[in-house]
């Protein structure tokens, strides 16, 4: 019986913990070291609001930089008025006519001298060539019978209109006695070439065979141009007679 519970004894005695030992020195036994607890689960905390974040303070604004005084604009200087030279006094418009046909104006008459006349105007007052010195002149024998004369001296006055202060004198030499006739077309085409009367025997001593024919006559009364007979595409030519003769007329 002492044999048998002598070994259940000893199995008792060896399932008691073995009390911990206490160091050689007497120190206080260290204590036995703390586990990290699990951290709890919850729900995630819901992320802050505007209204639970605090407003940051106001950055103070810089002090305002004293604005210089802004010095007046000078007025504006007036621009000096345009003095004329003797070159922009002498320069010539643009020409009407741009075809120059250097076939034209070598009819019978050129590098003559014009010769003198001695007629009178629609007034009744007697005119010579003398008047005109000095000027360019377009001299134009015409009619009021003549149709080709009719559409050419209308052209004619549209280039004394231009060229007239310039320096250029259209004399319309008319072969009518009467001056009624003349008068009569001359208000109903607004000319205002200088017109005369009674030209046909001053005509008659260029022995030219047709009418409508005129001469471009320089300031010294020689002939630079002479075309017989109403050509259209010579009216380039003609202008530029007149152009180069005021050219020498006025020099720049």
């Amino acid at each position: 019986m002492l044999r048998r519970a002598a070994p259940i004894a000893l199995l008792l005695v060896s399932c008691k913990s073995t009390p911990a030992s206490t160091p050689a020195d007497g120190a206080a036994p260290e204590p036995a070291p703390a586990v990290a607890a699990a951290p709890e689960t919850s729900k995630p905390a819901p992320p802050p609001t505007a209204a639970d974040v605090p407003e940051p303070a106001a950055e103070p604004e810089p002090a305002a930089e004293p604005t210089p005084e802004t010095a007046p604009e000078p007025e504006a200087t007036p621009e000096p008025a345009a003095v004329p030279t003797k070159t922009a006094a002498a320069g010539l418009p643009k020409p009407i006519f741009k075809n120059v046909k250097a076939s034209c104006g070598r009819d019978p008459g050129v590098g003559t001298k014009l010769k003198g006349f001695r007629l009178k105007n629609l007034e009744g007052n007697e005119v010579t060539n003398a008047r005109y010195r000095n000027r360019v002149m377009l001299v134009n024998f015409w009619g009021t019978w003549c149709k080709p004369c009719l559409k050419e001296l209308p052209e004619f006055d549209r280039l004394y209109r231009r060229y007239r202060k310039h320096g250029m004198t259209l004399v319309a030499i008319a072969t009518d006695e009467e001056p009624e006739p003349v008068k009569e077309l001359v208000a109903k085409r607004k000319l205002k070439a200088k017109v005369l009367l009674g030209g046909e025997d001053y005509a008659g001593q260029y022995n030219a065979p047709n009418f409508p024919f005129s001469f471009v006559v320089d300031t010294k009364g020689n002939i630079l141009g002479s075309y017989h007979g109403f050509k259209e595409d010579c009216m380039g030519k003609l202008e530029d007679d007149i152009r180069k003769a005021l050219d020498k007329r006025n020099p720049k």
